[in-house]
């Protein structure tokens, strides 16, 4: 079951967050071995751990980590203060299933934010 989601990925994003930090973690990824590691516009580096939980839910494990990112770019700890230091985000994420199409979403809630996430498989 593990290599179901195997594939390119279209990674969109909406959240709540308002402060002054910009948030630039859409992108394209690959999952492989329901695993992937991508970097971000701001060359943050995403690694990813995917898991098949049933039929319609999947878990998400992620960690970003900025170390290696643009200067001006940090996370937020839960607090909601900046960090440069490694952040870990988990989730239950929805699989819808049409054919080979394959959709993933859900919301990540960490501090006092709530982001969308959609991730629509492109190949």
């Amino acid at each position: 079951m593990s290599d179901e989601l195997d594939g390119t990925y279209q990674v969109t994003s909406t959240t709540s967050y308002n402060g002054p930090l910009q948030k630039k973690s859409d992108g394209v990824t690959e999952i492989k071995n329901s695993q992937t590691e991508r970097r971000d516009e701001a060359n943050c580096l995403w690694t990813s751990n995917f898991k098949i939980i049933s039929e319609i839910e999947v878990e998400m494990t992620s960690v970003a980590d900025p170390s290696g990112a643009d200067e001006d770019f940090s996370l937020t700890k839960p607090d909601g203060s900046p960090t440069r230091e490694p952040v870990t985000y988990t989730s239950m994420l929805k699989l819808a299933r049409k054919g080979d199409k394959i959709q993933l979403s859900g919301q990540i809630e960490y501090d006092n934010n709530i982001t969308f996430l959609t991730m629509r498989k492109l190949t």
